[in-house]
């Protein structure tokens, strides 16, 4: 079911800048834990962790379920882990070999 548009109220832009602030500060904790932890797998679960749990309450769940969404969705192969599970992360690639090119069309 699509959600009603309405016209913003102050209460709501209030209540949405809030949270904004929240994962601002959740995602500096978040680069600093990761700094000490690393960003692998294990790392990447204590940042999110750490950072999830600065927040209270539901929002905090998302802050940990977007950390984690954003590391799976690199892939296996951004996890540090090798070829632990036969080539499944596929492989790190860079356009035009490396070089920074502007496309051209």
């Amino acid at each position: 079911m699509a959600a009603a548009i309405t016209m913003p109220t102050v209460n709501r832009v209030q209540n949405n800048m809030m949270a904004y602030g929240a994962g601002l500060v959740s995602g500096i904790g978040y680069n600093v834990i990761s700094s000490i932890t690393g960003s692998g797998l294990i790392g990447g679960a204590v940042s999110s962790a750490v950072a999830g749990a600065m927040v209270e309450g539901v929002l905090g769940q998302m802050i940990s379920v977007n950390a984690g969404f954003a590391l799976g969705q690199r892939g296996m192969g951004a996890l540090g882990m090798g070829n632990l599970l036969g080539g499944l992360g596929g492989t790190r690639t860079t356009p035009a070999n490396g070089r920074n090119v502007i496309p051209t069309i």
